[in-house]
């Protein structure tokens, strides 16, 4: 997964990948008012990144619910020798296929010279139209990924992912159940401020920890609301406003690394981000 960052004019990622349930009595968030954006626009030689330098543009489609059914725009791998890590290009997409409750995501490149890996993932939605279940097939089966994510008061609380066709055997006092935990906890203003994710074993934390800390939240509205089926802004729109600090922490038993990622974003002369 490409990790893009700082950029002047607007925004992408933090990493990774998440999914979720709900509890029966959570609030059904207004999504009347969140942003339909159609488009992100910035100058691609901005990007502290190892990308091929131009114009990126983003370009989203929704259905007549208001539902995100497209993203063109996206980035492909280039060769070590070309110094660059990958290229942008309009000729990639993703695709949101709905039924029901289901949701279906996929990558797609609209060319015959190059072809990309769909990524396939499954979602579920509940009633309140948020994440409550994701699935993540893989060729081989024992890893194949389930997670659920649980919600209080209309808030994500965590995301427990689960591999269900890992072989256990129980009668090895070596073996366990691999599962992993992520807690989300927000501030008074409704923005994520911090998230846990701890590797258990047999529900026992062990092996790896990750502490992500989302800071310097600004006042504007939030481009990413209606995005919380691409992975890339998964983390962005769990919030009101938008983080532009982002701190990592790994632990994995006696070694720990921390990555950094700053935002500078372009605002409007009511402190809204411009983002096209």
């Amino acid at each position: 997964m490409l990790k893009t960052i700082k950029h002047l004019f607007t925004i992408l990622v933090a990493t990774i990948c998440l999914a979720s349930c709900s509890s029966a009595d959570e609030d059904v968030p207004d999504t009347n008012t969140d942003p339909l954006v159609k488009q992100m626009k910035f100058d691609g030689a901005s990007i502290d990144l190892p990308i091929n330098p131009g114009d990126v543009n983003f370009n989203f489609e929704y259905d007549s619910s208001n539902r995100l059914t497209k993203k063109i725009g996206g980035y492909l791998p280039l060769p070590p020798e070309t110094f660059f890590d990958a290229f942008f290009t309009d000729k990639a997409y993703t695709s949101l296929v709905y039924s029901t409750n289901k949701v279906t995501v996929e990558n797609f490149y609209d060319s015959d010279i190059y072809a990309v890996a769909k990524g396939t993932i499954y979602y579920t939605l509940n009633s309140a139209n948020l994440i409550a279940e994701k699935e993540v097939p893989n060729t081989i089966a024992i890893n194949t990924k389930k997670q659920v994510y649980k919600y209080a008061e209309g808030k994500l609380t965590e995301v427990v992912t689960s591999y269900p066709n890992m072989t256990y055997y129980p009668e090895d006092p070596t073996d366990y159940i691999l599962t992993f935990s992520e807690k989300f906890f927000y501030d008074a203003n409704n923005n994520l401020t911090k998230t846990e994710y701890t590797e258990l074993h047999n529900g026992k934390s062990e092996g790896e920890k990750i502490v992500r800390i989302f800071e310097d939240y600004d006042t504007s509205y939030n481009p990413f609301k209606r995005m919380q089926l691409l992975e890339e802004y998964f983390y962005r729109s769990l919030s009101r406003n938008n983080f532009r600090k982002y701190t990592q922490t790994s632990y994995y038993y006696d070694s720990v690394s921390t990555k950094e990622t700053d935002w500078t974003f372009v605002y409007d002369a009511q402190g809204n981000i411009i983002v096209n």
